[in-house]
């Protein structure tokens, strides 16, 4: 009687997972990013060296909403207006971007025009990651671990950023970020 019961309910777990899949896109690869003209509409895809490669990088200085005693990091990585910009999204009003971990975040095409934020690929080598073997003695940036929010994170100009979107928009701190596409 209970495996009876069991079998439809397992059924219907996967039917759910097969139309969630499809209707959000099935992500499954953090070091890649797609730029979608709709759910599931794939128009093109980055690898992380790609993003490094087809876009010019950018350096930013912050800290993070949570970073320690005012810790600044410098980040490296692509605009994400250049990004946008390339597939023609740019002129929307706003952009939905997903994690890797179905995590979507709605984002203001004036926010990004506005502050800048970079789609960082790559943080700068400190003393510490020298010392630890991280960085070789001659690299001055390496890669964004899954650890801290890479390999691909959404970094925003802190300082600039006004004093209430510190919780209010802390959604806009998107890390493993694989994809976005025009809010429609």
């Amino acid at each position: 009687m209970l495996r009876r019961a069991i079998l439809p309910v397992a059924g219907m777990v996967t039917a759910m997972s097969a139309v969630f899949q499809s209707a959000f896109g099935a992500y499954d690869d953090p070091t890649r990013f797609s730029v979608e003209e709709a759910p599931g509409k794939v128009v093109a895809t980055y690898s992380v060296d790609e993003l490094k490669t087809k876009f010019a990088l950018q350096s930013l200085e912050t800290q993070t909403p949570w970073t320690k005693n005012g810790e600044k990091i410098v980040f490296r990585g692509p605009l994400v207006k250049d990004v946008l910009a390339r597939h023609a999204i740019d002129g929307q009003s706003a952009v939905r971007f997903t994690a890797y971990d179905n995590f979507v975040s709605e984002i203001r095409m004036e926010e990004i025009d506005a502050y800048a934020p970079i789609l960082a690929v790559e943080r700068q080598c400190s003393a510490d990651d020298h010392q630890r073997g991280i960085c070789a003695a001659d690299q001055e940036y390496r890669p964004i671990s899954i650890k801290e929010s890479g390999p691909i994170f959404i970094v925003w100009p802190f300082e600039r950023l006004p004093p209430f979107y510190v919780p209010a928009r802390n959604s806009i701190w998107v890390w493993f970020v694989v994809a976005v596409r025009p809010v429609q």
